[in-house]
């Protein structure tokens, strides 16, 4: 009996049964999509580091500034497991060209040239192999690097190296997971033995550029950093794994951007859903009554409508089921390169949460169904009534309003089933108000205001030279000169201008029993009041420092403590003056006074040089000049302005910005679905009405116009209701992330007025206009003698 009742009544009321199977395929597809990426994402950096074997500690270390006996010392670590080393020459992009001139290795880090002999941990190349060894005459090099600089397969490639040139050509990427993060972003270029022999055998060479990279597997990390020690002092970079996790916070800031969107399409289904299986049942008044009067009891009633329920959400979650992994890879695709999602229970995860989904419809079908047992035979009779009331207080009133009827009616639905059209605008707002948050991120990342963030003096223009030269006993001397000729220069050729240049350390620092390797800061060319502080005054004078927050707490010093930092030339106190943020290292780092002396062999990289034109020049001169710099200086690499240069440091910002594109695409399409389908079940519903109103005269372009109105009402209360949250949502999940990098203060985030007060409220108001007028052409087929029709 139950199976040819199912069978009637799927053919009778066929458009809400197709409606409902719709969102049922749709909430299956994204709840198992939304799964899959929130287990693939939460897991997916574990999974990567153990699937590169990479060391419990990493070590870079430089001939030129390493005197410690590595061997001797790893060899006596009780706590040292085991330990491998990779043999390095570390270049920078000055030593490297291209065939197409317009590709640069351009990088502020120093890049790594090393040989297939000593692979110390596993290389995944593209094609998901592991790399074993490279021929003669070809290299292989980090794949997030290879894509920015856009080589392809079988590119020729020159390296310039203590008077060795060499020409290689391109055989494809590998995945670096210790050095090869956004946060990092540590080129590697892999030759043969063979042909890195060619530049070691070169004069000095091995002795200037040569180092070794360190790994380090060890049974107690605390005691084995202590046994170590002297190597940790001497090392150009160090890293445990938990650090080397921490420098994917740039890359898991886009992951964790695709979390939230599938936490967003999972409340959408979710909500939806919900709403449309409580909206059906509700429609059933008149069968209910029927199956009531014929005696059949409320635990049959009931088991009636779950067996119709099981049928649709078994079909919708199988249906939902396949769509998802498309759908789940699409999602995917906007992870940076540089890290590897691999989740290899994708089909079991997807296959559970279509379970799952199947079981919540027969939850939310069992809950809506509890509202049979006050239904009565007598409901069959009065539609669904339970009496009548001829006059129902309202917040507006007919006599009172002066809108159009179309209008009136279509608010006048809304604030009578605020339930019922509050689902959707809720809907409506979780994907706006992600677009709006997506949209003040990016406009914030390239506005170029972000460069206090970073700890380094405000600047017009930005170039990379060669700086590495300067990394010599006597460098600062050097780099003084260097940029004094550059102002004398630029002055000559009418652009008046301060040139400053960064220049970044990575020495112990300790205060009492408290000692930690940190990044050491001193600007050239700068004053210590350019930078801006958070607490305390700016180093007035040599013997004065300042701490990040996150280098103070782990010291735990404060403004007036002394620290002690360890250098080649002996110890050096400083006094504490001053506390800022950086976003630069995650967040670790010390200021020194510009006059401290520092013997500049430790240097271990730089940030690009920074141009501050003194006459204030407008946006276009400063176009203008940054091609007159290029032109003057064809050695510099990458001349960009502000934005463009803090849109380099934070790294990810065009792949937000992917996301951003395709949030907006998955915003209209649920838009319209969304009102499609909802706006079909209301025709359904309303067909009694509807023809009434034929019945006395109403127009068809008025039924249109009404039944389009709601939906721009609601589009409206989304709008103004997701600009009013835009910036505190922002906040609210934004700012946990910037602090990850090291930020302390909440950003002053900066909009773009034309994406969030036109562009992205007109893909709400556009889609749900259209389609719900399109849809409200179907009212046309209802005439005045369907007013009899209560079905």
């Amino acid at each position: 009996m139950y199976l040819q009742i199912l069978k009637k009544d799927l053919k009778r009321k066929k458009a809400m049964n197709v409606i409902l199977l719709v969102f049922i395929i749709l909430a299956s597809m994204f709840v198992s999509s939304g799964v899959n990426n929130i287990i693939s994402v939460t897991t997916a950096l574990d999974d990567y580091l153990e699937m590169a074997d990479a060391p419990d500690y990493l070590a870079m270390t430089m001939n030129k500034s390493c005197a410690a006996d590595r061997d001797g010392i790893l060899n006596s670590a009780a706590s040292v497991e085991s330990f491998s080393k990779e043999k390095i020459l570390c270049m920078t992009s000055d030593n490297i060209t291209f065939e197409d001139e317009s590709k640069t290795a351009s990088s502020i880090n120093p890049i790594l040239l090393q040989s297939d002999e000593d692979i110390s941990m596993n290389y995944i190349l593209d094609d998901g192999g592991i790399l074993q060894s490279v021929k003669s005459g070809e290299f292989y090099m980090t794949a997030g690097a290879a894509e920015d600089i856009g080589l392809a397969i079988g590119d020729k490639m020159t390296v310039k190296l203590g008077g060795v040139s060499c020409v290689f050509t391109f055989a494809g990427g590998v995945k670096d997971a210790v050095l090869g993060s956004t946060g990092l972003s540590i080129q590697r270029y892999f030759i043969s033995a063979g042909d890195i022999e060619n530049f070691i055998s070169a004069e000095n060479v091995e002795q200037f550029y040569g180092g070794e990279l360190i790994y380090i597997r060890a049974s107690d990390m605390e005691k084995m950093i202590s046994e170590i020690k002297p190597v940790i002092d001497n090392a150009f970079f160090s890293a445990d794994k938990a650090t080397l996790k921490l420098s994917y916070v740039f890359d898991m800031m886009v992951v964790g951007l695709l979390l939230v969107v599938s936490l967003v399409l999972v409340a959408v289904a979710l909500v939806i859903l919900r709403f449309t299986i409580a909206f059906t049942l509700s429609e059933e008044f008149r069968e209910i009554g029927v199956m009531k009067a014929i005696g059949l009891r409320n635990l049959k009633i009931r088991g009636l409508y779950l067996v119709k329920y099981v049928a649709l959400s078994v079909i919708g979650a199988a249906a939902g089921l396949a769509l998802s992994f498309p759908f789940s890879e699409l999602l995917v695709s906007v992870v940076p390169s540089s890290i590897i999602i691999n989740n290899q229970n994708a089909a079991f995860s997807n296959v559970i949460c279509a379970v799952c989904m199947v079981g919540v419809i027969m939850l939310f079908c069992y809950g809506c169904t509890g509202k049979v047992g006050k239904m009565s035979p007598i409901d069959a009779v009065r539609n669904g009534q339970t009496g009548e009331r001829f006059r129902k207080k309202s917040m507006i009133s007919l006599g009172k309003s002066k809108l159009p009827a179309a209008s009136f009616l279509a608010l006048n639905d809304i604030v009578s089933s605020p339930k019922r059209f509050g689902i959707i605008t809720f809907a409506f707002f979780l994907c706006l108000s992600l677009l709006l948050i997506l949209s003040t991120t990016v406009s914030t990342a390239k506005s170029g205001t972000l460069f206090n963030v970073f700890g380094i003096a405000d600047f017009d223009i930005s170039a990379k030279g060669e700086v590495m030269e300067l990394m010599t006993e006597n460098g600062h001397e050097k780099l003084k000169e260097y940029l004094s000729d550059m102002e004398e220069n630029l002055a000559r050729n009418g652009m008046p201008a301060r040139c400053m240049q960064e220049i970044m350390f990575k020495l112990p620092v300790s205060h009492g029993e408290n000692e930690s390797s940190v990044i050491i800061y001193q600007g050239t060319g700068t004053t210590a009041d350019m930078y801006e502080y958070i607490e305390g005054t700016p180093p007035q004078s040599v013997g004065e420092a300042a701490l990040t927050s996150l280098s103070a707490d782990r010291l735990k010093v404060d403004i007036g403590d002394t620290i002690t930092i360890k250098t080649i030339d002996g110890d050096k106190e400083l006094i504490i003056t001053a506390i800022f943020q950086s976003m630069s290292n995650m967040g670790e780092g010390v200021r020194l006074h510009e006059d401290e002396e520092i013997n500049y062999i430790q240097a271990q990289s730089a940030y690009f040089t920074q141009i501050k034109f003194t006459d204030a020049p407008d946006q276009k001169e400063t176009a203008r000049r940054m091609e007159k710099i290029q032109k003057l200086y064809p050695e510099l690499d990458d001349v960009s302005n502000r934005a463009e240069s803090i849109s380099y440091l934070l790294k990810v910002v065009d792949t937000i910005d992917t996301v951003k594109q395709m949030v907006v695409v998955l915003t209209f399409i649920l838009a319209v679905l969304i009102t499609v389908l909802m706006e079909r079940s209301f025709i359904v519903k309303e067909q009694g009405e509807i023809a009434l109103m034929k019945a006395i005269g109403t127009r068809n372009g008025k039924i249109y116009a009404y039944h389009t109105l709601r939906f721009v009402f609601v589009g409206c209360m989304t709008v103004i209701a997701a600009e009013l949250f835009a910036l505190p949502l922002t906040h609210l999940f934004i700012d946990p992330i910037f602090r990850m990098m090291g930020s302390v203060r909440a950003l002053d985030y900066l909009i773009n007025p034309f994406e969030m007060f036109l562009a992205f409220p007109l893909v709400i108001l556009a889609a749900t206009a259209a389609s719900a007028f399109l849809t409200s052409l179907y009212t046309k087929t209802i005439t005045a003698l369907d007013t009899a029709n209560i079905e």
